[in-house]
């Protein structure tokens, strides 16, 4: 399913701009002047690979990070207008590649799979506070 999503996104929607890095740009359009941590659980990103994405976005001039006034150790995102353009250009495509992805399912097998997709995304929010941690009960050696 990765590879197909993986082609059809380079095929129907861009090839500079990856995925999760139109995932990033399409919830700082929803929510700025949030921080890497808060947007990392918006998109479902492990803390390392936000970072890694923020840091490319960045680089490309599609995003910029403000120092937090309150909390010098933060930093705020927000698009740039080079970012808010690159979102409102590829969302269109992103939307027509979705269609296309599942396109092979009549209406009631879509509402279906949304359903079930949600049921994930639901679960996916509450595991981090369902699982124990996992250095809980470790010693530095890890056992």
């Amino acid at each position: 399913m990765q590879q197909v999503h993986e082609w059809l996104w380079n095929a129907q929607v861009s090839k500079e701009v990856t995925s999760p890095q139109f995932a990033v740009l399409y919830a700082l359009r929803a929510e700025q002047d949030i921080d890497q941590r808060t947007l990392g659980e918006r998109v479902s990103l492990d803390r390392s690979t936000a970072a890694e994405v923020l840091k490319r976005l960045t680089a490309r001039g599609l995003i910029r990070r403000i120092r937090d006034a309150n909390d010098g150790r933060r930093n705020r995102l927000h698009l740039t207008p080079a970012g808010t353009r690159t979102v409102e250009r590829l969302t269109p495509k992103a939307v027509r590649m979705n269609g296309i992805l599942v396109s092979v399912l009549n209406d009631c097998e879509q509402a279906e799979l949304l359903r079930m997709l949600n049921l994930v995304v639901d679960a996916d929010e509450r595991l981090p506070s369902a699982l124990p941690s996992p250095l809980a009960g470790e010693g530095r050696g890890g056992g």
